[in-house]
């Protein structure tokens, strides 16, 4: 074989090779943009009001106001960039934005309760755009929604003292909430993100703990979804009950039945919760 053929059939190789090598990383980003992240948060647009779920480990959502994270999770102290915002294609018109603002100054965890965090920040960045959650409450920024009306986003997150001394150890709580520009604003219920910084689970559960028997109003009576508002989707959870169903939640009189006697009851209590 020739000098020339020889040349020939090595660039062919290399050639085959580099666009196998683009088409893996092709095929791993594109995995990787469309996967769902497990603890993630989910805003759902639903009328007026950005609901908050959270995918689980079996790919579905649920509806969940207290998030997690926790920091040096990518090998960086005091950093994360999680959870995420992971909503799917269609929930946001295109062409608006969604945003986030914190509605309270940063909290510590003192071992029985979360009090405000004295002399440290919390640094929310996505690209250029910044904010830092420190004694009260703050406004945020806004980011574009995505072509098809979905929104994925992961902000970088840091926890930092004002003096010259990290933190070394410690739970975090912000609360903030989402909102949504377009014609028709939108925004969420407060929600809450708690975080660990290398605490042991064994310190930092009751902290968690705390935050979920704490921060969450009870429901109002016939709010069954949880919304803040007895309305459609409180009956529409009832018709999915009907029928004997001892001890549902939907079986608002007791009788043992989820019937027309508790769509009644929704009906009587429909509204925004007090």
């Amino acid at each position: 074989m020739t000098t020339l053929a020889h040349t020939q059939l090595s660039t062919r190789l290399i050639t085959r090779r580099i666009l196998f090598l683009v088409a893996t990383v092709a095929t791993w980003i594109a995995t990787a943009v469309h996967a769902h992240h497990v603890g993630d948060i989910v805003p759902v647009r639903n009328g007026a009001v950005i609901e908050t779920h959270e995918y689980t480990t079996t790919g579905g959502t649920q509806a969940r106001r207290i998030f997690l994270g926790n920091f040096a999770d990518t090998g960086v102290d005091h950093f994360t960039s999680n959870p995420g915002y992971d909503s799917a294609a269609g929930n946001f018109a295109t062409g608006t934005r969604l945003g986030i603002n914190a509605l309270a100054g940063l909290k510590q965890w003192n071992g029985s309760e979360f009090v405000p965090a004295t002399g440290l920040r919390m640094n929310i960045r996505y690209l250029t755009l910044q904010f830092d959650i420190r004694a009260s409450a703050i406004n945020g920024f806004d980011l574009q929604v995505q072509s098809n009306g979905g929104f994925h986003k992961h902000m970088n997150m840091t926890v930092a003292a004002d003096t010259a001394a990290l933190p070394t150890t410690g739970a975090y709580l912000i609360e903030i909430e989402l909102y949504s520009t377009g014609s028709t604003a939108a925004r969420s219920e407060p929600f809450w993100i708690v975080f660990n910084d290398g605490l042991a689970s064994a310190d930092f559960d009751p902290a968690y703990e705390w935050a979920q028997a704490n921060l969450i109003p009870a429901p109002c009576f016939g709010d069954l979804d949880g919304s803040g508002e007895v309305d459609s989707g409180d009956v529409s959870l009832c018709l999915l009950d009907a029928g004997p169903c001892q001890g549902c939640a939907t079986d608002l009189d007791g009788s043992g039945e989820v019937d027309s006697g508790d769509v009644s009851l929704v009906l009587l209590s429909s509204g925004p919760c007090q």
